[in-house]
Parts: structure tokens; sequence; C-alpha cells
């Protein structure tokens, strides 16, 4: 039998993936708009962040939501952001945001 402090460790652990996979979901489905946006040229394809780099920002979510474990694996998206990006950039925050609840 698990003693109830083990299950408490559990349930926090569930919250906290369960926070995590929420987020993850949200910017998921922002990125998809930003992606798309690019697609039919709304926005220069060329403008940072690139589609290409969008890409790979959601492959990375998708694989962060798969492991659910910095230890096991860890994004890398996070300084292309902090180095290219615009400061002000609400996308960026949001996925920042995700990194470093996924990190916890």
């Amino acid at each position: 039998m698990v003693d109830n402090g083990q299950n408490k460790i559990n349930r926090t652990l569930e919250r906290q993936q369960n926070k995590v996979i929420s987020l993850i979901d949200k910017v998921l489905e922002d990125l998809s708009k930003e992606i798309e946006a690019r697609r039919e040229g709304l926005i220069d394809s060329n403008e940072i962040p690139s589609k290409v780099q969008l890409e790979s920002i959601f492959n990375d979510l998708c694989k962060m939501k798969g492991e659910l474990s910095p230890e096991k694996y860890y994004p890398t998206y996070t300084r292309q952001i902090v180095d290219s990006w615009d400061i002000h950039s609400k996308l960026g925050d949001k996925l920042l945001s995700v990194a470093q609840e996924y990190k916890k």
C-alpha cells in the first residue's frame, strides 16, 4: 500500500503534468495559426519567426507533450526566441512560459 505522502506527490505531479499539457495545447493552436498565416501569404514567410522555425518549435512542443520529462527531452527553441525574436512577441512569451513550466 502506498503511503499518503506518496499519494500527495503523485497528485501534485499529475496536476503539474496536466497544467503543462494544457499550456502546450494552447500554444500549439497559436502556432498552427501563425504557420497557416505564412502558408497563405498573410505574413511574409521570411519574417522572424519563419515558417520553418515555427514548424520546428511545433515539433518540439509535440515531443515535450509526449515525454513530459525535461530529463528525457528538453526543447532548444528557447534560445532562438531570446536571440532573434522581437522582445515584445506575445507568442514568444507564451512559448518561453511553456518551457519554464515544462522544466518544473
